[in-house]
């Protein structure tokens, strides 16, 4: 899935594939999951940072995934050396280390909820997929998920 317009692609992942970095406002990602779980459809991709799974931008969708029990949701993997990523931290504006994010999400030791913020300068692709097709899974997957040859 690709936008014309943007660079970025939009790509699957196993929900169990993801890794969180900040803890999440439990009651607004309920009623996200609500909301999303009404119109029948995913409309916004998870930012996903490409060689460690952790997430950038969408914790609460990633709860919501995990409550509508998803198997897959739609991502955009990015890298933190994209130059058109910016990150920084909500409280005062300056520079995130990546290292310290991907660091949280490695060690499941959270970063408090709105720890940063991760801000893309170009327009990322949509989509609008059905939750049914989220729920779907492949026989393979299943059969790797339950060691079966």
């Amino acid at each position: 899935m690709n936008d014309a317009g943007s660079n970025y692609s939009i790509i699957k992942l196993p929900v169990t594939r993801l890794r969180p970095t900040e803890e999440i406002d439990i009651e607004q990602a309920r009623l996200l999951a609500k909301v999303i779980k009404e119109e029948g459809r995913w409309t916004a991709p998870i930012l996903v940072e490409r060689s460690h799974s952790v997430i950038m931008d969408g914790h609460h969708r990633c709860f919501c995934a995990i409550e509508l029990c998803l198997a897959v949701v739609p991502c955009v993997l990015l890298s933190y050396d994209d130059p058109n990523l910016e990150v920084t931290y909500w409280a005062d504006g300056a520079p995130v280390d990546a290292g310290r994010i991907i660091k949280a999400g490695l060690s499941g030791d959270l970063m408090k909820y709105k720890t940063t913020r991760h801000r893309l300068h170009v327009p990322l692709p949509s989509c609008s997929v059905t939750l049914e097709e989220l729920r779907q899974r492949s026989l393979k997957q299943l059969v790797a998920q339950n060691g079966l040859k």
